[in-house]
């Protein structure tokens, strides 16, 4: 990432590491496989491997996703098409990120295997076929196995044992980019969300241009013209040209294709705009101010000096005055800049996304951390517990955390 400032992450300018070398050049040099709370780790390797359990039907049925160069959302979405099964039946331990090679578990309600078995397209497939009582539940996992390759490295096996070293003393555990959507455009819809500027919001998260492909750059540069006038003034638009518009979106366009319709239909409806993205999408885009006012908590105990095992992330129950005195005098300061309160997290008008306390480890400390060189490239080997970020751990070490040809 080119600018950790943008997503609250002050302490970098004491960085001890400035390694050179280039991640995700391809999308399998960044392997990331699932580890149960037993310990079991999911591999991306194909078989044909059946489990052992009983074939009884069950309420759920319980698979591994290996998939490389879609998100997990992408993923279900292709199943749910595939195999006519509502995308709410669904379950998952985590989110995998698009840029990367991953192995997850993932649970169907009332799924059947003869549904599923045989399913597989050029960027993913389905194994570990069984039957169980209980579905995949958010964070019902150990954490994550890690296999980076870090292409045209430069560093000295002394650098690598120095940095080995330093992480044994625990990397400070911030959010990672890809919790902040392309261009951290997710911290600015979030902002307006709890300012109650649902215009704003809707206008920034459909039409705000971003850092993506040239395709759909052009794709939302043709709507933003179409449509500006309409959202942001109240000028009267063409229903026929608008109608041509929306259906000319190419298909990863679903959310904003039903948001602009939606206003085409009830004028102004920005709220009932902004609900018709799927829960999950929305708790995601809202945390994301959440993560970020975490980051400059964390980045500003480091600067001076104060030392947390844990700290806990805004929400309206949060009891500020309860909390260690630094750490509290840190985060309301940070509201005061964003011109925020606790009480604006808690949104009357959806509820069901406001945003709710919890604490976090302010330190990360890798496990089974191996280096291992091919050619010019290194090999990173490493586990995480849940909820921390590989490409924090790796951003500790090189130069810049997505480091580009």
């Amino acid at each position: 990432m080119d600018n950790p400032e943008r997503i609250g992450i002050l302490a970098e300018k004491d960085k001890k590491f400035n390694l050179k070398g280039v991640l995700f050049r391809e999308n399998k040099d960044f392997v990331v496989e699932e580890i149960m709370e037993d310990g079991k780790v999911l591999t991306v390797e194909k078989n044909d491997q059946e489990s052992n359990e009983s074939p009884e039907r069950k309420n759920f049925l319980m698979f591994t996703l290996v998939k490389e160069g879609i998100s997990t959302f992408e993923a279900l979405n292709a199943l749910s098409k595939a195999t006519h099964t509502s995308i709410k039946r669904f379950g998952y331990l985590g989110s995998k990120d698009k840029r990367a090679l991953t192995a997850q578990r993932i649970s169907v309600f009332r799924g059947e295997i003869s549904s599923f078995k045989g399913i597989g397209k050029s960027n993913l497939f389905l194994k570990d076929f069984m039957y169980s009582d209980s579905g995949c539940m958010i964070g019902k996992l150990y954490g994550n196995r890690f296999t980076v390759r870090i292409r045209d490295f430069e560093g000295s096996d002394e650098d690598l044992e120095n940095f080995r070293k330093e992480a044994e003393k625990g990397i400070p555990n911030f959010y990672g980019s890809q919790r902040f959507g392309g261009s951290a455009l997710n911290i600015d819809i979030s902002r307006q969300v709890f300012k109650r500027d649902f215009k704003g919001a809707v206008f920034t998260m459909v039409l705000k241009e971003r850092e993506e492909d040239s395709a759909s750059k052009e794709a939302r540069a043709r709507i933003r013209d179409l449509f500006s006038d309409y959202i942001l003034e109240g000028k009267d638009m063409d229903r026929e040209e608008a109608a041509k518009a929306l259906e000319s979106l190419p298909p990863r366009f679903y959310n904003e294709k039903k948001m602009l319709q939606r206003l085409l239909d009830v004028r102004h409806d920005y709220i009932g705009a902004f609900r018709l993205v799927p829960k999950y999408l929305r708790l995601l885009i809202l945390q994301s101010l959440q993560y970020y006012i975490f980051n400059k908590t964390l980045s500003e105990a480091i600067s001076r000096g104060i030392k947390a095992e844990k700290i806990p992330t805004v929400g309206y129950d949060l009891n500020i005055e309860a909390i260690e005195a630094d750490i509290g005098g840190i985060m309301q300061g940070i509201l005061k800049e964003e011109d925020l309160s606790l009480e604006t997290l808690k949104i009357n008008e959806m509820q069901e996304v406001s945003l709710k306390t919890f604490e976090r480890d302010a330190m990360v400390y890798p496990e089974e951390l191996s280096f291992k060189r091919e050619g010019n490239d290194l090999i990173a080997s490493f586990k995480l517990k849940k909820g921390a970020y590989a490409t924090v751990v790796l951003s500790s070490m090189l130069d810049k955390e997505l480091l580009k040809d």
